[in-house]
């Protein structure tokens, strides 16, 4: 997870790259994962299709690690597809979300 770079201010990328070296430190420690996640959806006031390339592709790399080791808590299953609905639009999202919801199912 260390190839994460970060789009968002100084100041939020400072913040990220704490909590990014938390969860490499301890990655089994969820509460540092859930701050992460805050941390990286919040940058540039929230991710959004206006964001900064670099910040959408950070916060998709986070869910990404997250749900490969906590891969049964759906509820981040649907905030990660949620995301994408928010960054892609209804058409251009349909796709990827439905690329998510047979992740989901693989496990």
């Amino acid at each position: 997870m260390a190839d994460l770079i970060f789009g968002g201010t100084e100041e939020e990328n400072a913040e990220l790259k704490k909590l990014h070296a938390e969860v490499l430190e301890d990655s089994d420690n969820f509460e540092n994962w859930e701050k992460l996640i805050r941390a990286a959806e919040g940058q540039e006031g929230g991710i959004n299709r206006n964001s900064n390339p670099q910040a959408i592709t950070a916060t998709r790399g986070v869910y990404d690690r997250f749900l490969a080791k906590f891969p049964l808590l759906f509820g981040y299953w649907k905030k990660y597809a949620d995301l994408e609905f928010s960054i892609a639009g209804t058409e251009a999202a349909e796709m990827f979300i439905w690329q998510v919801y047979e992740r989901v199912l693989q496990h």
